[in-house]
């Protein structure tokens, strides 16, 4: 199994007893073997990879394949190697979704964004809330090696709009997950980046889905973000 469902599923109460923003952090979140086969094939940053420099926020991505309305395509992505395209086929399966209901209690239906992240030194997101919907799950999984604990760069959540007011920060981005409800109390963001490092991860965004209506977020929303974030 790449997914260690023993750490997820620990943190299940946690999440669903959190309020007002509902979140989970896990550590050792997928299988450490696999884990360290998609370390060593992430992508590469270069110049394929899309800037998002604006004045609140400083960082990069690359996406899987996607349609005109740059919803996911759940299939075969060629320009990433055998092991990505498997977790890929996992993460949208019914299995790993079903997963993520027993874990959650939000009734989600399917995968409908899904990104690379990268930032670099005086990379930073300054805290927002996407406010997509109440049923509407983030996750992001981390990629980065030898973070010092305490030292700015990992995803954290805030009392509001305001980095003064922080009350979780992901300080282990070595093969860890953050969970969390994109409703309207989801406040969050990075602290600048002040050493040399590189922070690496990758962002889910699930939702209930319906064959008259749509994806759900869009429904309560004109627009899903066109930026996603760290």
């Amino acid at each position: 199994m790449m997914v260690n469902l023993e750490n997820l599923e620990k943190e299940s109460a946690n999440f669903k007893n959190r309020s007002p923003t509902k979140w989970a952090y896990v550590k050792e979140f997928l299988n450490r073997d696999f884990y360290e086969e998609l370390y060593k094939t992430f992508p590469k940053f270069d110049e394929t990879w899309s800037s998002e420099e604006t004045y609140d926020k400083l960082s990069y991505r690359k996406i899987w394949k996607v349609d005109q309305e740059k919803n996911i395509v759940t299939e075969y992505d060629e320009r990433y190697n055998e092991s990505w395209n498997k977790l890929m086929s996992y993460f949208w399966s019914e299995e790993f979704i079903k997963k993520l209901v027993e874990f959650s209690g939000v009734p989600v239906a399917g995968l409908r964004h899904f990104c690379y992240m990268y930032q670099g030194k005086n990379g930073f997101q300054s805290p927002h809330i996407h406010n997509v919907s109440d049923k509407t799950l983030i996750l992001f999984v981390y990629f980065s090696k030898n973070w010092k604990k305490g030292d700015p760069g990992g995803t954290y959540l805030s009392d509001g709009r305001d980095e003064s007011k922080i009350l979780f920060e992901v300080d282990d981005l070595d093969n860890s997950a953050l969970i969390v409800l994109d409703g309207s109390e989801a406040a969050h963001g990075v602290r600048k980046i002040t050493k040399d490092v590189e922070k690496r991860a990758i962002q889910f965004t699930y939702e209930p889905f319906s064959s008259t209506d749509g994806w759900y977020g869009k429904q309560g929303r004109k627009e899903i973000p066109e930026l996603l974030d760290l």
